[in-house]
């Protein structure tokens, strides 16, 4: 009882709260709220989340690669920031519209965009301007300079036919170009050994110091009709695509079946070259192959065109570093081939070196007056032929 003779009391479960004899609700509390459990997703679904989430991503980034490939080499290709010197003639037929003009350009390897380059054509306002005919364009040119340059009428200009003959050296060849007028021949012989022209044989000459000329045995003898006084890259090309054209499918199939590279052939067909001509090529490329399978007895094939073309055409143009190199072509002071061709040869001093006679013979030589060649098998007969073709001795 309190002071007020009222009665207090509480329920033991705490559900009223009695004054007197007036009871009053008590607000029960809320129950706490059932806990959610999380719902987990199979693995093989998040796998593939995961799985779907990395191609897109991988799929995203091929595609901004690609474009940003394209966009850069499309830009290279119009603008010529970064493009191989070669100079290729082209021939636009009377009446061909922009479209068959751009596609000449791409089939002759001068761009590779030909679309973009008929719509920059159409902008710049080339359409209808370009001059039928033949014109010299550049794989170094960009689209709008060879535009201009086919925009420009041609003019007749003056040809000159030359003939190389077989055996010669570059040095003799620029010689010649020179006093024909066809190109100088100092700058002849500078951009043979300083500039790649594009053929895909040319991916397999040698990076060797120890090479004079990069392109001796490749400038083909041939009878060519040249421009009077044209640039030297147009010449040198002339003179590749022809070697290109005439080093056929059975030379190659010869060349594998012999374990030589296009390089060796040439070593070896320049040397046979320098030696004899007709019919004696093959017998003497059967000499000298006779000594490269047996090198232990002949280490050194000891071939004198080499030391000719080391005292006359290497020691004549190179300094200091021309003795080290003579040595190397020298094949009476070095063993096995020289690093590379002595002369250009044709094509029978290529197929002799390919298809040698079957002879017994290491030695040979020849009487100077008469022409006639002596072999022999052993060193006791060929110092009786030496003696015979009226030489003074073994050179």
């Amino acid at each position: 009882m309190d002071q007020k003779g009222k009665k207090r009391s509480a329920n033991a479960g705490g559900d009223t709260v009695s004054f007197g004899t007036q009871k009053q609700p008590v607000r029960q509390a809320a129950p706490a709220p059932r806990k959610r459990r999380k719902k987990r997703i199979p693995q093989r679904i998040y796998r593939r989340g995961r799985l779907g989430a990395f191609f897109y991503v991988t799929g995203t980034l091929a595609v901004c690669v690609a474009f940003a490939f394209f966009f850069l080499t499309a830009f290279n290709d119009l603008l010529a920031f970064s493009k191989p010197n070669k100079a290729i003639e082209v021939t636009i037929p009377r009446g061909a519209d922009t479209k068959q003009i751009s596609q000449i350009l791409e089939d002759e390897g001068l761009i590779k965009y030909a679309p973009l380059f008929a719509f920059i054509s159409e902008y710049e306002g080339y359409d209808g301007k370009y001059q039928h005919g033949a014109h010299v364009l550049n794989t170094n040119m960009g689209y709008t300079t060879m535009m201009a340059a086919m925009k420009e009428k041609e003019t007749v200009r003056e040809t000159i036919q030359v003939t190389i003959p077989e055996g010669l050296t570059i040095n003799e060849i620029a010689v010649i170009l020179d006093e024909n007028g066809v190109c100088d021949g100092e700058e002849f012989i500078e951009k043979a050994n300083s500039n790649n022209f594009g053929f895909d044989f040319e991916a397999n000459i040698p990076d060797d110091n120890k090479i004079f000329y990069r392109l001796e045995g490749y400038i083909f003898p041939d009878t060519y009709e040249f421009y009077k006084d044209d640039t030297a890259l147009n010449v040198i090309r002339k003179f590749l695509q022809n070697f290109e054209n005439k080093i056929t499918d059975n030379m190659e199939d010869l060349m594998r079946k012999k374990g030589l590279t296009l390089h060796e052939t040439l070593t070896i067909a320049s040397i046979i070259q320098g030696e004899a001509t007709g019919e004696e090529m093959t017998k003497v490329s059967s000499v000298y192959w006779n000594r490269i399978n047996d090198v232990l007895t002949f280490p050194k094939l000891q071939a004198d065109p080499t030391r000719d073309y080391a005292n006359e055409q290497i020691l004549t143009h190179l300094d200091d570093r021309g003795r080290v190199i003579a040595d190397y072509y020298n094949t009476y002071t070095s063993e096995g081939l020289p690093p590379g061709p002595i002369n250009n040869p044709g094509t029978a001093a290529i197929m002799a070196a390919l298809q040698p006679d079957d002879t017994p013979y290491y030695y040979f030589c020849t009487d100077l007056r008469t022409k006639v060649f002596y072999y022999a098998e052993t060193l006791d007969q060929h110092n009786a032929n030496v003696r015979k073709a009226g030489l003074r001795g073994w050179s």
